[in-house]
């Protein structure tokens, strides 16, 4: 009965992180003309979103949060080391990538770097805020409930990552590779999650690697 209850809340769960976004881009173009109206009333639809999320788990999250006040030197050491078995991974997969195709280039990546161009503040709350923790309960936690063999878990939830970042399109040979890289870094995350069974571990993995392309994109500017 308490896998029944975990699948049924983890597919609504994972329903509504996929629905929501398509509503929004439904009804959003016809509402507002601005980027940066239209980022906020995205920001706190996903507030929203990530604040039912919570009160779902509640129960486990506030027994991982215990579990890292009382060990937190585990939690931080294994996502340092998870943190940089994701950058050196991904700095490896693009070379290799940008070798066989020259052309290749992130499908998200245009539109990602125009939004911190034009609201970088709100971008930045948006990303180290409502993403960063709203993406760990949906690929990770979701993902860890309902499957019970950890490699399945680590492999399906990184895959289903990675197609997530194109929008579950896969239209072309660059959209394709886009998936390589970032199921690469769903994984990372999910063998992060694995390795404490504890949700902060792949969290902490996410808030170093956002700073660490934070820190590219000041230098860039």
């Amino acid at each position: 009965m308490e896998n029944i209850n975990k699948l049924i809340k983890g597919i609504s769960v994972f329903l509504l992180y996929i629905l929501v976004p398509y509503v929004l881009n439904m009804f959003l173009p016809s509402i507002t003309e601005s980027t940066v109206i239209e980022l906020l009333y995205r920001f706190i639809f996903m507030f929203l979103l990530l604040l039912l999320f919570v009160l779902i788990y509640k129960d486990d999250i506030i027994r991982d949060i215990k579990a890292f006040k009382e060990k937190p030197s585990r939690v931080i050491k294994t996502s340092i080391i998870y943190f940089l078995c994701l950058i050196g991974g991904i700095m490896v997969i693009s070379s290799l990538i940008y070798l066989v195709y020259p052309d290749f280039s992130y499908t998200n990546s245009g539109l990602i770097d125009s939004l911190f161009e034009e609201n970088f503040f709100i971008m930045i709350i948006y990303v180290f805020f409502l993403t960063l923790f709203t993406e760990q309960i949906v690929f990770r936690k979701v993902f860890r409930d309902i499957i019970k063999n950890k490699y399945f878990f680590i492999i399906f939830s990184g895959l289903i990552y990675g197609i997530f970042q194109i929008g579950y399109v896969v239209s072309d040979v660059n959209d394709l590779l886009t998936v390589i890289p970032f199921a690469y870094a769903g994984m990372i995350l999910s063998s992060s999650m694995e390795k404490t069974d504890n949700i902060i571990t792949p969290c902490l993995v996410y808030m170093f690697y956002d700073l660490f392309l934070l820190s590219g994109i000041l230098m860039g500017i």
